[in-house]
């Protein structure tokens, strides 16, 4: 699948479920030969990811993730994970309605309360962070500052 270069996504998902989807993606990986190995994060950003599938058609996106609640937070925020973005699904109940095996194991004491869950594939730690002060949001004519720390899903300018 093709992916888009007109923009990306920026977003922030708390370490321990950024840690844990890894190693859901590693399971899956073992165990499926026919399936999209993918994992989903849950989101009431719905506005974002409307209009993420809006713009990319049939294509994948980038999307940087700030690791949050990490133990060596840097002065300056920075990604320093990455992944693929495939699509979202409304919720149901605030629930994730595809499989549970997609679903972080550290996410699944969350309490219900969801719009909807974005999916993504090949979800990796960078080997080298970016400066988040090195993006702006999509539409805008300035960087985002130094110390800005993403708390919902975003539109970002990428080339």
């Amino acid at each position: 699948m093709a992916k888009t270069t007109s923009f990306a996504i920026l977003a922030s998902v708390p370490e321990m479920h950024l840690l844990s989807a890894l190693e859901t993606m590693e399971k899956l990986d073992s165990e499926l030969s026919d399936e999209i190995i993918k994992v989903a994060f849950g989101s009431m950003a719905f506005e974002v990811f409307r209009k993420a599938d809006e713009l990319r058609g049939e294509k994948t996106v980038e999307v940087l993730i700030y690791a949050a609640d990490c133990v060596d937070q840097p002065l300056n925020s920075e990604v320093s994970w990455g992944g693929l973005y495939i699509g979202h699904a409304n919720s149901r109940n605030g629930r994730y309605a595809g499989k549970s095996k997609f679903l972080p194991p550290s996410t699944t004491a969350d309490k219900p309360r969801w719009a909807v869950f974005w999916e993504i594939q090949e979800l990796k730690k960078l080997k080298a962070p970016i400066a988040i002060a090195s993006f702006k949001p999509l539409g805008k004519k300035t960087n985002f500052v130094s110390r800005f720390i993403p708390e919902e899903p975003m539109l970002i300018e990428y080339y």
